[in-house]
């Protein structure tokens, strides 16, 4: 994908449509990046000037607590925009950026973002709406990681990739390794939990897709 298109894909993303002249005074504010599985894209405290838009594969974002251990904040998938705190004047990254497959991503400056922003209320408002998205989805996390068993988080988060996807057979979006992390367990934790699930006829897995032969329960239900 050359960068071009790239920045279309952008604009289509939070405009719903392409603007050639912003077309134009994007493309020196913009760096079409590749990654490949595991690499780092940046670390927790890393000064920055970049925001990312993700065009393909998926990203995990994490924190590592003084003791070591990782803590899953959000698994960015193609179509999300993410490390936009630089867009409130901040320097540093608040959290670490891994690829968990090959990735294509568009680099933006924060600082040439945060004008378009200034000067494009459309663009402003689809940009707001995202991120309430965002804080919704982790006012859930933390409500469900503090108050519920890892049963219960991930009979929550199948009931919400099947409202969303509207469907009964969902695919994991990040390998059962990665998920596991997010639910806040292990992976060996996680694989007991889903063949516990199998024999009782909740689900029925093959690899990454999960069929819900049971009702799921969904976040406020």
């Amino acid at each position: 994908m050359e960068k071009k298109q790239a920045i279309e894909v952008f604009q289509k993303k939070f405009l719903g449509e392409v603007d050639a002249a912003l077309t134009d005074a994007l493309i020196p504010a913009c760096t079409l990046v590749g990654k490949e599985k595991k690499d780092i894209l940046f670390y927790e405290g890393d000064e920055g000037e970049q925001v990312f838009f993700l065009l393909e594969g998926s990203v995990r974002l994490f924190r590592t607590t003084d003791q070591g251990k990782e803590t899953v904040v959000h698994f960015v998938h193609a179509g999300e925009l993410f490390a936009e705190i630089l867009l409130a004047r901040e320097t540093r990254y608040p959290v670490s950026a891994l690829a968990l497959e090959p990735c294509m991503l568009l680099g933006v400056s924060a600082r040439r973002l945060r004008q378009i922003i200034q000067g494009n209320p459309d663009f402003a408002l689809r940009y707001i709406g995202a991120l309430t998205k965002r804080l919704k989805y982790l006012v859930n996390m933390v409500e469900h990681l503090s108050s519920r068993d890892v049963q219960e988080r991930f009979l929550l988060y199948l009931g919400h990739l099947s409202a969303s996807q509207r469907l009964k057979t969902v695919q994991l979006p990040v390998p059962k390794g990665e998920l596991a992390l997010l639910l806040g367990t292990t992976p060996e934790t996680f694989s007991r939990l889903l063949k516990k699930l199998v024999e009782e006829g909740a689900i029925a897995v093959d690899g990454r897709e999960i069929t819900l032969l049971q009702k799921m329960p969904l976040a406020g239900g």
